[in-house]
């Protein structure tokens, strides 16, 4: 059974990165991943459903620890849109090597790493023990959006190649891709994801240049 058969049979799916995009008109930038050497790194995501931020607020004012951890697991959701277009799919992870987990938290409330469960408890049952990470649990005083929790993910790349089967056809940013790649520049590769990425004045297909989505 595939990955995403594993999470279709669970009720989730994850949505697809350039759909984020367009759902957020913010202008922040950075990019959703970046792999150096055999190493990819994630930027942080919050939990996304139905393209609008889940479960906002406080855990431990606004929200129960029941939601903060079913919030965790839409964050997963949301840095795995960002892992199958870096890899062309779920299933070439080996392994998930670090999770660190923000969780926007209450004063006196000290339970975060059972809301960051929700997100290693997901990863474990669609990887087994490639998603089980080394991981933090790091409570906060507000995340933005008001997002009640934001996670970070580290994994390598399979065979050090982050660019087999993450180059969608015929999208413009695949030819800016290649041609950095020609040119041994870092390859601004693949869409920032963390809800501060905003549209293109004009309608078409989302460029990527020098690691901006315009």
């Amino acid at each position: 059974m595939t990955v995403e058969e594993k999470l279709k049979g669970l009720g989730l799916a994850v949505p697809n990165l350039e759909d984020l995009y367009r759902t957020n008109a913010s202008g922040a930038h950075y990019i959703s991943h970046f792999a150096v050497q055999n190493m990819l790194h994630l930027s942080g995501t919050v939990p996304i459903k139905d393209g609008k931020l889940y479960l906002a607020g406080v855990v431990g004012e606004n929200l129960t620890l029941e939601q903060g951890y079913e919030a965790a697991r839409y964050s997963v959701l949301t840095t795995l849109a960002a892992v199958k277009y870096a890899l062309g799919d779920l299933d070439r992870v080996q392994q998930i090597v670090h999770l660190t987990g923000f969780v926007n938290s209450a004063p006196g409330f000290n339970d975060q790493p059972r809301v960051i469960n929700g997100a290693a408890d997901l990863l474990v049952e669609i990887y087994g023990d490639r998603g089980k990470p080394t991981r933090a649990a790091i409570g906060c005083r507000g995340l933005g959006g008001n997002a009640c929790v934001e996670i970070i993910v580290q994994l390598p790349t399979p065979n050090g190649d982050p660019h087999h089967g993450a180059r969608p056809s015929g999208h413009r940013h695949h030819r800016v891709v290649q041609a950095a790649h020609r040119m041994r520049r870092p390859a601004p590769h693949r869409l920032g994801v963390d809800h501060r990425c905003r549209r293109r004045a004009q309608p078409g297909p989302l460029q990527l240049l020098h690691g901006r989505v315009q």
